[in-house]
């Protein structure tokens, strides 16, 4: 109890200086107006930093370098042509590992659809290809678009994935479900 009633009198003796800080009212004291344009003055110092800080990364922010697309001899998008068609038979070996999955785990299979759903199907597999996309970048130290750059070249120029065949540059067509 004497905790409690030490707790009670020392709120008693604090009152009157969270009177100072109620915003609602005009202030009255000399007190009560610096108080006021103190608190006022920090919290626009706080916002101030708060909106410098949020804003650096947009105000300083260079340009991203260009990928060049001028051809030097087999150099194409930063990386040589050894490189380029390596990554794409990482990226076909991914596509077809998850197209096998999809199949082989009848994925996106619905009423009307026995054998699955093939865009649903072909939609979820971006999906994966993306991640293994987003991975490869990661362990080669490119970007994501000079990957999809890569895809884009071996799918047009016929390369042969690790099965010996091209990769689809089609996608099945939309046959919008009638239900789930």
């Amino acid at each position: 109890m004497a905790v409690g009633n030490r707790l009670v009198q020392e709120w008693r003796k604090l009152r009157p200086y969270f009177s100072l800080l109620d915003f609602e009212e005009k202030p009255t004291t000399r007190v009560a107006w610096l108080v006021r344009g103190v608190v006022f003055a920090v919290a626009a110092w706080l916002l101030w930093g708060r909106l410098v800080s949020a804003s650096r990364p947009l105000l300083s922010a260079r340009p991203l370098p260009t990928i060049p697309t001028a051809e030097v001899e087999d150099y194409r998008f930063r990386l040589p042509e050894r490189t380029r068609r390596e990554i794409f038979t990482k990226i076909a070996a991914a596509e077809n590992a998850e197209r096998q999955r999809a199949i082989r785990e009848k994925t996106w299979v619905l009423p009307g659809y026995p054998e699955g759903h093939q865009w649903s199907r072909e939609d979820d597999r971006g999906h994966y290809e993306r991640v293994a996309l987003r991975n490869l970048a990661v362990e080669y130290r490119v970007s994501l678009t000079q990957m999809y750059l890569i895809l884009d070249e071996g799918i047009r120029a016929r390369w042969p994935g690790p099965d010996g065949n091209p990769l689809p540059g089609t996608s099945p067509a939309l046959d919008p479900r009638t239900g789930w």
